[in-house]
């Protein structure tokens, strides 16, 4: 069965079917009815895909996101969904983590697709990475910094606002050595932000503080590894700070069962606050960063550029989203309120 059976059959032209299908608003009542009314009989569904080319428009966007495991990513995801599933648009996922061939494949692949456009998260590309011609003449924009990957249209946490407010924290309870540990497939940015916001919350604060960067897997298991590495090197952070709250949860199993306490014996916190870290013990203090906000500003962007063809495609347009601190007890918090929102 095909558009021009259809047609046969309902006693129309082909052009009438796919008026009925693409435009149905032109086709009268009755004459829709018929021709829908063959289609159900035969079970037709139409080739949207070839629909949306004939359109220029296939109702698709991408999203290249180097993790969708974690509860950061998660929430990305379910803000360019909403979005996207507002405007009547499917998502195709692509995990690339961290990878730049697996994320250049990927490019390469929405492309032949033609994807309506494009949201690459944290991307490890540039376009002098490109080692062969890749003409993406589509929207795109990119979730962090790196305006490098070609893209104009930029969104991104304030991840330096974020280390300021966690390290001027610390500071304030007379920690002074800080350590970080980071997945840096995932969280490249990390570490240059964390070690501007130290410097700034020094300063401010008239102390110096020092930084430590450690690596490690962003997941449970990466957390626990990392931290029992340090314990047989005899190296206990005074602080330690996770990028993620599945490394955080994972050091607390490690010095739970090598019989160290938190935040007596090293304090913890970490960037990525999860509802886990208001329940575990001690409740750990963690950066709230508004990755649903974020993953809804990236494709409201998209859209715009989307819906809006006479938008100057090399014009720069730029969002950042502003983190919340959380205080809990994981770095010795004394204070009698659960948490404190600064």
């Amino acid at each position: 069965m095909n558009i021009r059976k259809i047609a046969e059959l309902a006693g129309v032209s082909v052009a009438t079917v796919s008026r009925v299908f693409n435009h149905p608003e032109r086709v009268l009542p009755e004459t829709r009815e018929r021709v829908l009314a063959v289609t159900r009989e035969h079970n037709f569904t139409p080739n949207w895909f070839a629909r949306g080319l004939t359109l220029g428009a296939t109702k698709t966007i991408a999203l290249l996101i180097p993790a969708i495991d974690s509860y950061f990513s998660q929430n990305i995801i379910s803000g360019v969904e909403t979005v996207a599933g507002n405007k009547g648009y499917v998502v195709l996922f692509c995990q690339t983590h961290g990878d730049q061939e697996v994320e250049f494949d990927f490019l390469k692949l929405m492309k032949t697709r033609k994807v309506d456009g494009i949201i690459q998260v944290q991307s490890q590309l540039s376009e002098t990475d490109f080692h062969e011609p890749l003409s993406l003449n589509m929207p795109r924009v990119h979730i962090g910094k790196n305006q490098d990957c070609g893209c104009h249209m930029v969104c991104y946490l304030d991840y330096e606002e974020a280390a300021f407010r966690l390290v001027k924290h610390l500071l304030t309870l007379g920690h002074r050595y800080i350590s970080l540990l980071y997945d840096d497939k995932r969280d490249g940015e990390l570490a240059d932000e964390m070690e501007s916001g130290l410097k700034r919350a020094g300063r401010e604060a008239q102390c110096e503080a020092h930084l430590s960067i450690f690596r490690a897997e962003d997941s449970a298991q990466g957390g626990y590894r990392a931290f029992q590495r340090m314990v047989q090197k005899g190296t206990i952070p005074d602080v330690l700070v996770t990028a993620g709250d599945l490394q955080a949860i994972g050091i607390l199993k490690a010095a739970r069962d090598g019989h160290i306490s938190i935040p007596e014996d090293m304090a913890l916190a970490c960037f990525n606050d999860s509802p886990v870290c208001s329940v575990v013990s001690p409740a750990i203090t963690s950066v709230e960063m508004p990755a649903a906000k974020l993953g809804m500003a990236a494709a409201r962007l998209l859209f715009d550029s989307i819906e809006d063809d006479t938008r100057d495609p090399d014009i720069l347009q730029e969002m950042i989203l502003q983190p919340k601190l959380k205080i809990r007890e994981s770095c010795g918090n004394k204070t009698g309120i659960f948490e404190l929102f600064v």
